[in-house]
């Protein structure tokens, strides 16, 4: 290459580099920003895994053993075939559901009753279940029908009930219409009164002491008893 050549090739090279567009300010800047934004990004994802990592470790607390394996077996279990919504499923062996018993109608606190407390029952062995329920509502205090005993005043035939008090008992009994009122033997101190029922019937309430010589419970208020229960029966 000769001098000629040399020169060609300078003079068609730029004199000068141009001037940048940019300053070190701005280069600090733009880093400054990326930087920035990575660690937004980051912090992003850490919260989402953290909430994730949350939410199952509640729903494991909540849920226990018993309700995740029924939400297991009722996405695998089959229907059962045979069924509809008129006749309800058995129990797999032959046996026919067992339904909880229907709350009682008698106006106490939903117990069903069984037993010796039986409604229209006569006799001793067993309290009268609507003459407990009568006479406990005419009585002062908080009586149920189920603290009721079959009472003092008790024979065979009759429906009876009475109540245990503090200072004696207090009883009652429904003779039937026609049948002899054989009222068995009182305490001394007994106070006893006779009413006849809505039926017929003859009603005996009877107050009886705790200790003798002592007087007798509602002595003054069995009239009023009497009177008040007698129509029902």
């Amino acid at each position: 290459m000769d001098e000629r050549e040399l020169e060609t090739l300078f003079s068609g090279a730029p004199e000068a580099a141009p001037p940048p567009t940019f300053t070190k300010d701005d280069v600090v800047r733009e880093s400054k920003r990326q930087t920035q934004r990575r660690r937004n990004r980051i912090t992003a994802g850490a919260g989402a895994f953290v909430l994730v990592v949350v939410g199952f470790g509640t729903y494991g607390l909540v849920s226990g053993p018993g309700d995740r394996a029924a939400v297991m077996n009722s996405a695998v279990a089959p229907a059962q075939p045979g069924a509809s919504a008129a006749r309800p499923l058995g129990t797999g062996n032959g046996e026919a559901p067992n339904f909880s018993a229907r709350p009682s109608q008698q106006g106490d606190s939903g117990t069903v009753k069984t037993g010796p407390r039986v409604e229209g029952a006569s006799g001793c062995e067993k309290v009268d279940w609507e003459l407990a329920t009568a006479l406990a509502g005419e009585l002062p205090g908080h009586f149920t029908a189920g603290q009721a005993s079959p009472g003092s005043v008790c024979t065979t035939g009759t429906r009876s009930a009475g109540f245990p008090l503090s200072d004696g008992m207090i009883s009652a009994a429904v003779f039937a219409r026609g049948a002899p009122v054989n009222v068995p033997p009182q305490p001394a101190d007994a106070v006893t009164v006779r009413q006849t029922t809505g039926s017929g019937g003859t009603l005996v309430l009877a107050g009886v002491p705790g200790t003798a010589g002592s007087p007798a419970p509602y002595a003054a208020d069995l009239a009023r008893f009497a009177a008040a229960l007698a129509p029902r029966f």
